[in-house]
């Protein structure tokens, strides 16, 4: 065997104890990156235990023909043209996103999308011309349900479901500037399905009526009660019949409507319970739904075809096999083109199909959506709740805290170390018995002694920043004292006596001499106590009211009765680490001193 002298056998046992330091380093380190890793990711992937960033879903909710132009339209955003006759893909854009809606017109594609705003753009180039910021603000992105948006003479008219928010927003065609905002008179629980251009009616859908509005004027005219029965999830599309009766497509059945009665006539479900896409020709309706495609008759509610098996066989948004059979599919949108019928699906998939009770003779795959890295949590986060007053008052708290214990604490400490008097050392283990005791076991008396000092002197405590504050620095002063003792002790006596023959009083001695030799002691201390405030919750939790809530107590809030926001969650606890971790930069000179200032006396 090779020998190894000396050096060689240091340099290996120094390089073998390296990599263990830094193995236990991104041990330690895991749960924090982590948990800034999961901020950024779709609460849905962390409930469902996804690693990575899922995709965004690329289901079809739209297709339009324009001559020999076929343009599709998916949930993520995209925008893909195609040739109607050779399938060949000509353009296609992406404005990542989610809830996305669009209307068509000779020369523009107007696209909404509910985290971004709306878009002009070129429908020939789908060069984007014009965009516009959300007029909702403030809330919650995912609060926000499907948008809207219909285009005529020189508006846009655009809409989105939220809860209690019954307004449509109409802006100025050329270039997109917010022109009026129109309030609707509905429930405060109720909310915008949808908007569609009739003729000369702008028809609003919503959970519970069919509003027809002036499209010029926006003056309701007419409200359609829907009925009981109705589903909360609002009407999906409105067309005209015979007359002034409408079909409306709800997801629980075709609604007959009489709009000179303004009443229901007649409900079909034609034997499906989820209602995606129909479009009708003559006295023949063609339903989609999750299990596929149906024909029926419409007045008699009739069914002639049932066909189940219209895609091939997706994996993760992918063709298993180009060559395999076709499977059953969640189609989501159909359209006709002569004698040709053409299938949008879920994942993405088309599908063109003329014997309808046959197979598909062809079909293509959109592209996989985009990667959904949830930036937006960090701004749903301050929308969510008050996390802001939480921020504030966790940093008055726990500043104060770490202040008013440091001066204590190091004023006790120091008289412990170079004072000798009756009970010193019974007096300097006593204050460390005091953490012997678990402190919810305080938790009780102190809720009691709060309540008797409001009611003997009229002064609130409970619910105050002084209040907790005051708590804090008397859990926190014992250990603080016991941790100083040692860094105090450290300091050569020989330098105080050597002051005072100087001419040094005792105040100067400990002021200008001891004080600043014991400064990173006490900044150790001082971080330790800081930590500890900032991440207390029991008794935040109970001495705490609506205006000083802290941060730990926030985060708690995220997941809840009405609530399961660990993404939130995930956003608010990297963001509470954060001044944390500045603190520890900015001071960690003086930390490195303090943890070895007592490791060796004189």
């Amino acid at each position: 065997m090779a020998f190894v002298n000396y050096y060689q056998k240091e340099r290996i046992l120094r390089n073998v104890f390296l990599v263990i330091m830094f193995a236990f380093l991104i041990i330690n380190s895991f749960p924090i990156f982590w948990m800034m890793f999961s901020s950024f990711k779709n609460n849905n992937d962390i409930l469902s235990g996804k690693v990575g960033f899922s995709r965004a879903k690329n289901d079809v909710i739209g297709m339009e023909l324009a001559g020999k132009d076929f343009y599709v339209f998916s949930q993520d955003g995209g925008i893909a043209v195609y040739d109607a006759d050779t399938k060949k893909s000509l353009n296609k854009l992406k404005v990542n996103g989610r809830d996305v809606s669009y209307f068509l017109d000779s020369d523009f594609i107007y696209f909404a999308n509910s985290t971004k705003g709306l878009y002009k753009i070129d429908r020939r180039t789908l060069e984007i011309k014009k965009e516009a910021s959300s007029p909702v603000t403030g809330v919650d992105t995912n609060r926000l349900g499907k948008t809207s948006i219909v285009a005529y003479d020189d508006v846009v008219v655009y809409s989105i479901e939220l809860k209690g928010m019954n307004r449509i927003y109409v802006y100025n065609k050329n270039d997109l500037s917010l022109a009026r905002k129109v309030k609707l008179e509905t429930n405060s629980d109720s909310f915008i399905r949808n908007i569609q251009i009739i003729g000369d009616k702008l028809y609003v859908n919503t959970n519970r009526y069919l509003l027809v509005l002036n499209k010029q004027t926006f003056v309701e005219e007419k409200r359609i009660d829907l009925g009981d029965n109705y589903l909360p999830a609002g009407v999906q599309e409105v067309k005209q019949v015979k007359g002034n009766n409408l079909l409306l497509l709800v997801q629980n059945g075709i609604y007959f409507i009489d709009t000179d009665k303004q009443a229901v006539l007649d409900v079909k479900d034609f034997g499906v319970s989820l209602f995606e896409d129909i479009i009708i020709k003559g006295e023949t309706v063609y339903i989609v739904s999750p299990t596929g495609l149906k024909v029926a008759n419409l007045n008699t509610g009739k069914v002639d075809i049932e066909a189940y098996h219209l895609v091939r066989e997706l994996k993760d948004g992918v063709v298993v096999d180009p060559k395999s059979d076709y499977s059953s599919s969640e189609v989501t949108r159909i359209i006709a083109n002569g004698d040709e019928v053409i299938l949008g699906s879920s994942y993405g998939r088309v599908s063109f199909i003329k014997d309808l009770k046959g197979k598909p003779y062809d079909s293509f795959q959109l592209p996989l959506g985009h990667r959904l890295v949830m930036v937006e949590n960090y701004a749903d986060l301050w929308k969510n709740i008050d996390f802001g007053l939480y921020l504030k008052n966790s940093i008055i708290i726990s500043g104060f805290t770490m202040l008013f214990a440091m001066i204590l604490a190091t004023l006790a400490s120091y008289a412990l170390v170079r004072f000798n008097f009756p009970g010193n050392k019974a007096f300097g283990v006593s204050i460390l018995a005091t953490q012997m005791i678990p402190q919810i076991m305080y938790l009780i008396p102190i809720f009691i002694m709060f309540k008797w000092v409001s009611d003997v002197t009229g002064v609130s405590v409970q619910g105050t920043h002084g209040g907790l504050t005051f708590i804090y620095t008397a859990f926190f002063v014992p250990f603080s004292i016991w941790i100083l003792r040692s860094f105090f002790a450290s300091i050569p006596v020989e330098l105080e006596e050597s002051a005072r023959v100087d001419g040094c009083n005792a105040f100067q001695v400990f002021y200008k001499i001891t004080l600043p030799l014991a400064v990173p002691g006490i900044v150790a201390t001082g971080i330790y106590i800081f930590l500890q405030a900032w991440d207390e919750l029991m008794f935040a939790w109970i001495l705490t009211d609506s205006d000083t809530l802290t941060i730990p107590i926030g985060i708690r809030l995220f997941v809840g009765n009405y609530q399961n926001r660990y993404d939130l969650m995930m956003a608010a606890a990297t963001i509470a680490t954060l001044p944390v971790l500045v603190l520890f930069f900015l001071l960690q000179k003086h930390i490195v001193k303090g943890l070895t200032a007592g490791a060796v006396k004189g």
